[in-house]
């Protein structure tokens, strides 16, 4: 596993908005100190730097050209909003394979299992656990694993996923339709099989596996994807480019 503290770092980052002037291109031709004055109310240039190598590393990398397109087109044409938050995080969960795996040991089992609130202590127990068995964690302290566990929470709640301070309950979200062809269209790009009906990633719509094959199937999505089900495999398969799925729906 290839893992950095981008977690931390992300969770500790005041304004998001930097990271969608970044993967849009806004600040392509500008320096860091003018980004920084211009778009941030970040004090210290270290500081900076420090958010813009995490923004590069976890953020604006992208698997695929299709992905790139898409994300750049939504960061371009609006601001910052609960939509892009979300591609913010199924980007990042990508692009980050410790974030991929707490989220896949800790925030969806506490999500589909229908408790409503998540602890630091259940983050931290996941975190000590992987220690035992990757090279990448052997060197972290206690605090470093404490603080890695609540910046873990904290980067959910910036993502939408979380609200409240001490105890982080879970907001349990129903994707609108925007929301849902647009994560057909990642899900698309980020599954290296064709059948979507295994994919590691479905869980990535908030949705039981049943529900998301059933809200696949209704005729309103017609028009953004053909879907071929047969009880087992399910293929989807985009009708717009990635360019054109931002302006459509």
């Amino acid at each position: 596993m290839d893992i950095n503290t981008d977690i931390n770092i992300l969770g500790g980052m005041p304004d998001y908005n930097l990271i969608r002037i970044y993967i849009a291109g806004e600040a392509k031709d500008k320096s860091t100190s003018e980004v920084q004055m211009q778009y941030t109310s970040i004090k210290t240039e270290k500081a900076f730097k420090r958010f813009r190598k995490a923004i590069d590393v976890s953020m604006n990398r992208f698997k695929n050209d299709n992905l790139k397109q898409m994300l750049q087109m939504l960061c371009s044409e609006q601001e910052l909003d609960e939509t892009m938050l979300l591609m913010f995080f199924w980007n990042m969960s990508l692009n980050n394979e410790l974030l991929a795996y707490l989220n896949e040991k800790v925030y969806f089992p506490v999500l589909f299992s229908g408790r409503t609130t998540i602890t630091a202590e259940e983050v931290s127990a996941c975190l000590n656990e992987l220690k035992q068995t990757e090279n990448g964690l052997k060197e972290w302290s206690d605090s470093t694993i404490d603080i890695t566990a609540s910046k873990y929470l904290t980067l959910l709640k910036k993502f939408g996923l979380l609200e409240g301070t001490i105890k982080k309950k879970i907001i349990y979200k129903n994707l609108s339709e925007k929301q849902f062809v647009l994560f057909l269209y990642w899900l698309i790009q980020a599954e290296d099989t064709t059948n979507l009906g295994d994919s590691i990633w479905m869980k990535y719509s908030f949705m039981e596996k049943e529900y998301f094959i059933e809200r696949c199937l209704k005729h309103k999505y017609t028009k953004y994807i053909n879907v071929n089900f047969n009880g087992d495999i399910l293929r989807v398969e985009p009708l717009l480019s990635y360019e054109e799925i931002c302006h459509e729906c």
